[in-house]
């Protein structure tokens, strides 16, 4: 696997040391036949703690900008910049270097390994990066899971537990590699309303305790009262970013 170069890591250095994620000019063309433009010069920032939430309707390209900011696509166009590594240049090992290096992910629909227990399914990130770092984590992961009441459930299989239990352990997945920022594509739109707060209550707890940054795309108006920052994307534009 190639190492990230000193040319890659020599992006615009931020006047404020915190920030960890830069997204300069970034432009997202798809090609189906005729050419269709959904990110139109995203410029965007998020530090060290930040809680953001990113509102906008369907097809505002939000989805599209959070695929792009967790290395799970390429921008057309633009640079992006994690822990001042430039990315948009790199292969797809070096990006999936870092996607397990610095992020976390929590989706709609939990996406856990029914065949595993809570505490395996939690740790899979770290299995995947290698024995030691599964090793390392073990204790940190029996820890965050008693946080969020799971602790006499680590052996359970996942398949026997609730929509908001399967839902908290999915959370604390994202937490497994100790990722410098979460990208978070509606943790709680399949989830009621009263199972919906207590998983937006242990995401903003983990944000407080760690200092990990969040970016969290919802439909819900009534989650971005848990934001230090709410980010309005409209027709492939930031038009607000208010907190």
């Amino acid at each position: 696997m190639a190492d990230v170069t000193d040319e890659q890591r020599s992006g615009p250095t931020s006047e404020a040391e915190d920030v960890i994620l830069r997204l300069d000019d970034i432009r997202k063309t798809y090609t189906n036949g005729v050419d269709e433009e959904v990110l139109f010069g995203v410029d965007l920032e998020l530090r060290t703690g930040d809680f953001a939430v990113l509102v906008g309707k369907s097809g505002s390209g939000k989805t599209t900008l959070l695929n792009i900011i967790g290395l799970l696509d390429t921008p057309t166009a633009g640079r992006l910049f994690l822990d001042d590594r430039e990315t948009s240049t790199l292969d797809e090992d070096e990006r999936a270097q870092l996607r397990r290096e610095y992020i976390g992910f929590i989706f709609q629909f939990h996406h856990l390994l029914p065949d595993f227990n809570v505490l395996e399914n939690v740790l899979m990130p770290c299995r995947i990066r290698g024995k030691e770092y599964e090793e390392a984590a073990h204790d940190r992961a029996v820890e965050m899971l008693e946080m969020v009441g799971l602790g006499e459930k680590i052996q359970t299989p996942v398949n026997e537990l609730s929509g908001g239990q399967q839902q908290r352990v999915a959370t604390v997945r994202a937490f497994a590699n100790d990722p410098t920022v979460v990208m978070a594509d509606e943790p709680t739109g399949s989830l009621d309303s009263e199972t919906s707060r207590s998983v937006m209550d242990l995401m903003r707890d983990i944000n407080r305790e760690t200092g990990t940054a969040f970016l969290m795309v919802t439909h819900d108006p009534e989650l971005t009262d848990y934001a230090d920052r709410v980010i309005e994307l409209q027709d492939g534009r930031i038009v607000a970013d208010e907190g």
